[in-house]
């Protein structure tokens, strides 16, 4: 029988459940309301916001604690400390940022493009547009503005994560890949870190608000080379990633069967 964690169904959400999730989201914004304030007083001492970075990780422990969810990491050691990367996964559920935040912000510090209603929200757009999350809009006339602040913060600061799907899956199987997050890591000369998110559409599926105990891995692949400027070379790139994140995933989930627009080059988190 399958693992809870590795894509077998999930029951819907029992009153355990729903109480565990409910006590991770409560962690989550008390410990936004303290880490704010610790940012501000540390961001002359730490221009390049260690502290958050430790402190981030203790967040995301904390609340896959709570749900009950357990992250196994493999391939991390292909992550060179120091470099910045663009970091392109695969996106099944909220608890694949948490996941990947455990595995990777010791290794190389990173922030996410999201979309821009999360910037919005009280607390947590506060803490994002604090530490440097870039907003994204879904918009094709926002895009290049948005894809020109990642490529900022990749180029001066961190790495950078893409979602490069453009939205959760909400069968859990791949979709089509876009080109957004290949042109900024043209232009800034990053490699491409390709990362393989698995069991978290079926511990928390996208319509499901609560999350089930169980097994998430995240598998972590070797980097790309930066890909060239030409559209050739980007789509072969971004096709590279695709395999290698599709390659980690059960087979029935290698194809998402939505339809999408790989080649919109449109950035989505």
């Amino acid at each position: 029988m399958a693992a809870r964690g590795e894509g077998a169904a999930v029951a819907p959400a029992g009153p355990v459940e729903v109480v565990r999730t409910a006590l991770a989201h409560a962690w989550a914004m008390l410990f936004l309301v303290v880490l704010l304030p610790v940012g501000l007083l540390c961001f002359p001492f730490d221009p390049r916001q260690r502290m958050h970075d430790r402190l981030s990780v203790v967040w995301a422990r904390g609340a896959l604690w709570l749900v009950g969810v357990r992250v196994e990491a493999e391939g991390a050691l292909h992550v060179r400390p120091g470099e910045r990367y663009v970091i392109a996964a695969n996106h099944q559920s909220t608890l694949d940022i948490l996941a990947l935040l455990v595995v990777l912000q010791g290794r190389a510090p990173f922030r996410f493009l999201a979309k821009r209603a999360l910037f919005r929200v009280p607390v947590l757009g506060w803490g994002m547009r604090l530490y440097g999350h870039t907003p994204v809009d879904r918009r094709a006339r926002g895009a290049v503005a948005d894809l020109g602040a990642a490529q900022r913060n990749l180029m001066q600061r961190w790495s950078t994560v893409f979602f490069p799907e453009g939205t959760r899956s909400a069968t859990g199987g791949l979709l089509p890949f876009r080109l957004g997050a290949f042109r900024v890591a043209a232009v800034a000369g990053a490699r491409v870190l390709p990362v393989t998110l698995v069991g978290a559409g079926a511990l928390q599926p996208k319509s499901r608000y609560a999350a089930a105990p169980g097994v998430l891995r995240v598998v972590v692949h070797p980097p790309l080379d930066p890909p060239g400027p030409s559209l050739e070379e980007l789509r072969a790139s971004m096709e590279a990633c695709r395999a290698a994140v599709a390659s980690a995933l059960p087979a029935a989930l290698r194809e998402g069967g939505e339809a999408g627009r790989g080649e919109s080059g449109e950035p989505h988190a």
